[in-house]
């Protein structure tokens, strides 16, 4: 069964209005060309015509005014909730109370030249509480104070000055060559709220805990709360163990990076009211292999289950889904880039961009692992991946469940958004920005 996915686009855009300067507004050009309705690639060889959809003159304006406001730093924060004015619309008098939490990056550009990869911009996390009854929504905002932003904001002065290369950024009015500081953990990526706590989260860190009424940062929370590996001796081992017993010392004494890293996407498990989480080697990404750690707790943040999984395959992993009997991993296929590992090492790449996308197979492995503790219950071995028929790099799940046939066999249905790995391309995604600004 192969998907057909489409992405439609605007055909042309308006002339933009003049912004104000404290927006740092882009440099555009005169003429914007014009935008073409492009097809999901059934494999490399073939295309698939698609729908072309040309949205109105206000829609596409709109659309426009939205993508460039992404891209524009945050420098104010709203500690003071203000009521915001309704601008189209009503809130529906059944609508429940509550806060919504969204974090995402909010600084992109700092006072010394430099500029940041939207990934590596660091957390802005805002509030919209909503009250049903007098239909209103109060808003707050606050950087989140990790490591990182305390380090690059004066506090006294309110600029910024980047020293964090990130994992997916390179610095023009920083350190180079020699700069260590991959990890940047700048907690933008999603937020957990459970067991009493505010959490924000980021790809390869620990969370950082919030105070869910002022916004306050507490510090970073431990969510796992597991041990370090002890250095008790082991076998021999094959060639990548070793590997990974020397590359260990180097990633966390050198980079910072902890030997496991906790992915930003989690999962609630509602029937059993569990919360699951996965951490990953933190060797793993130069390996041609993967090590997965499953991690089940109770709303108390007491670690339930835990199970570990060793793949013999290079992936890279952001998003994943459950099943009442399965955890599964898409399998994003990777391999290390050698010219690419030297750029990231000497500073003028990205440190990314020592890996590039693997596309040696024609198909996307489904790995669908056991819940249990028992791994060998059941008849299917799970280090033998499901091979859908297409090459797709998945970038989030939107659900997976699992039915029963007449026959009373399971079937499994996951619902997803992907790629095509010649879209996705690190060298295109990660390039050394350049962006300018005018003011």
């Amino acid at each position: 069964m192969q998907a057909k996915i489409f992405h439609i686009v605007p055909t042309m855009f308006h002339s933009p209005l003049k912004l104000p300067s404290y927006l740092h507004q882009p440099s555009l050009p005169r003429k914007l060309p014009q935008a073409t309705s492009i097809s999901s690639p059934i494999d490399d060889n073939h295309h698939v015509p698609g729908p072309l959809t040309i949205p109105d003159k206000d829609e596409s304006m709109a659309a426009f005014w939205d993508y460039q406001f992404l891209f524009i730093s945050q420098r104010s924060e709203t500690s003071e909730p203000i009521t915001l004015r309704v601008v189209e619309g009503t809130i529906p008098p059944d609508f429940p109370s509550g806060t919504y939490y969204l974090t995402g990056p909010g600084l992109f550009v700092d006072d010394h030249g430099s500029t940041v990869h939207p990934l590596d911009g660091h957390g802005y996390l805002r509030a919209f509480s909503i009250d049903g009854v007098p239909k209103e929504v109060k808003f707050t905002a606050k950087y989140i104070k990790t490591e990182a932003q305390v380090e690059e904001r004066d506090p006294v002065t309110g600029s910024w000055r980047f020293t964090h290369r990130g994992p997916f950024s390179v610095l023009k009015g920083g350190k180079k060559l020699g700069n260590v500081k991959v990890m940047k953990n700048v907690a933008n990526t999603s937020v957990l709220k459970w067991g009493g706590k505010l959490l924000c989260l980021w790809e390869g860190g620990d969370p950082y805990q919030i105070e869910s009424e002022t916004l306050d940062t507490v510090g970073s929370f431990n969510v796992i709360n597991e041990s370090p590996p002890s250095a008790e001796k082991r076998g021999p081992g094959d060639l990548f163990d070793v590997a990974a017993r020397l590359l260990k010392p180097v990633l966390h004494g050198v980079f910072k990076m902890p030997p496991k890293r906790l992915l930003s996407h989690y999962k609630l498990d509602a029937q059993r009211n569990r919360l699951l989480a996965v951490t990953c080697n933190a060797e793993d990404m130069l390996l041609p292999r993967s090590n997965f750690t499953f991690y089940e707790l109770d709303s108390n943040f007491n670690l339930l289950q835990k199970q570990e999984f060793n793949i013999p395959d290079h992936l890279m992993i952001h998003d994943w889904a459950f099943t009442d009997t399965y955890y599964i991993l898409f399998g994003n296929r990777i391999k290390l880039d050698i010219i690419g590992s030297m750029t990231a090492v000497c500073g003028l790449s990205p440190m990314i961009s020592a890996l590039s996308v693997n596309p040696s197979k024609s198909t996307s492995p489904i790995y669908l692992l056991p819940r249990s503790s028992d791994k060998s219950a059941g008849q299917r071995d799970w280090r033998v991946p499901v091979e859908a028929p297409s090459r797709k790099w998945l970038l989030h799940v939107g659900n997976a469940f699992e039915i029963k046939d007449i026959d009373g066999n399971s079937l499994i249905q996951i619902q997803a958004c992907a790629c095509s790995y010649q879209w996705f391309n690190f060298q295109k995604l990660f390039a050394v920005m350049n962006v300018q600004w005018r003011t």
